[in-house]
């Protein structure tokens, strides 16, 4: 048993590309040594030794003894901005490893679900792909046979829409992939929660991200204002750099907080509720790290039901593949009885 754990772990190690999956055991494992209470060099370190071969971690172990912190050294793991940004967050203000295994749960069910849909697609698509080999092979070989004319323009307007319809979705996709990937994680995130059926996911993960470090740095004893100054100082187009200068800057004219609630998309109109209630900081930050759990627990909902309608949907996609192809055969076949009567 340990010597099989022991080989899953080195596997983990063996690519230099940082897949995914890497990204959520690599801080599912540093935040789980953290908390058994190996220190953060201790950590790193065990990391680096797992794996001789891998050069992320020599490197992430060289900067934490030239002195910087955890939180700088972990770019090397190419991690999305809204997480990296979280554990500057957990790091400057505490609570580190809960934020490393939070955000490896994150990545990790990410992967779950991209897995979950593939098997979930994988026999509407082998049905797909079997129909339309069917209905090539009438086209080609069954219509010319039974000498139908013009009854075969049926079969071809269908394969038409059909091709049709698979390129185009493929381009869209393709095309809007490439818009999102060149712009700042703030504009992306305002495109996604915009999404029909997904645009609620990406919302309640976005703002489980937010909530969560505004709670941390509540908890730290930070007021709004010196929230704002710290969240400036992240990367340059970033969640949490823009909603900060945007709140900075509304602040500046007179805004209530209320209303900057209400008018912004990303900030949960349960967030106003909080701050009525009143309260010392630690009631506060308590009460929004819950509330970000809620989130996460609301994001983990919205994924679940959208998977769950992903087969019904193919399947009636199929189902009227199959009535459009019944009827390619019927109609011919009709119009040649018509015919000899």
């Amino acid at each position: 048993m340990d010597t099989l754990i022991g080989k899953r772990i080195k596997n983990i190690f063996t690519v230099d590309k940082i897949s995914e999956d890497q990204q959520s055991q690599y801080l599912l494992l540093l935040g789980k040594l953290i908390k058994n209470g190996f220190s953060l060099k201790q950590s790193i370190n065990c990391l680096r030794l797992i794996s001789t071969k891998d050069k992320i971690f020599k490197q992430i172990y060289e900067d934490l003894q030239n002195g910087e912190m955890i939180s700088k050294s972990l770019r090397h793991l190419n991690l999305p901005p809204s997480i990296y940004n979280q554990i500057i967050i957990a790091q400057t203000n505490g609570n580190l490893q809960k934020v490393l295994i939070q955000s490896g749960s994150i990545l990790q069910m990410k992967v779950k679900q991209k897995n979950k849909l593939k098997e979930l697609l994988s026999y509407p698509f082998f049905i797909l792909g079997f129909l339309l080999v069917m209905i090539v092979g009438m086209k080609i070989y069954v219509v010319p046979q039974l000498d139908m004319g013009s009854e075969s323009k049926y079969i071809d307007l269908f394969l038409q829409i059909f091709f049709g319809t698979i390129i185009l979705i493929g381009l869209f996709s393709f095309t809007y992939a490439n818009y999102l990937k060149r712009l700042s994680e703030f504009q992306a995130a305002s495109h996604l929660i915009k999404l029909p059926i997904v645009g609620k996911v990406y919302l309640s993960f976005y703002q489980y991200i937010l909530l969560q470090g505004l709670g941390l740095q509540v908890a730290s004893g930070l007021n709004l204002r010196e929230i704002c100054s710290v969240n400036l100082s992240f990367s340059k187009g970033s969640l949490q750099e823009n909603l900060a200068k945007k709140i900075e800057s509304q602040l500046k004219i007179g805004i209530s907080l209320s209303k900057m609630i209400e008018k912004d998309k990303f900030l949960p109109n349960e967030l106003k509720s909080i701050l009525q209630l009143g309260g010392n900081k630690s009631e506060l930050a308590q009460d929004l790290i819950l509330m970000s759990e809620l989130k996460f627990d609301e994001t983990q909902k919205y994924l679940k039901k959208i998977l769950n309608l992903v087969q019904p949907i193919m399947f009636g996609i199929i189902a009227l593949i199959i009535i459009a192809t019944y009827l390619m055969v019927l109609l011919p076949v009709y119009g040649m009885m018509k015919g000899m009567s």
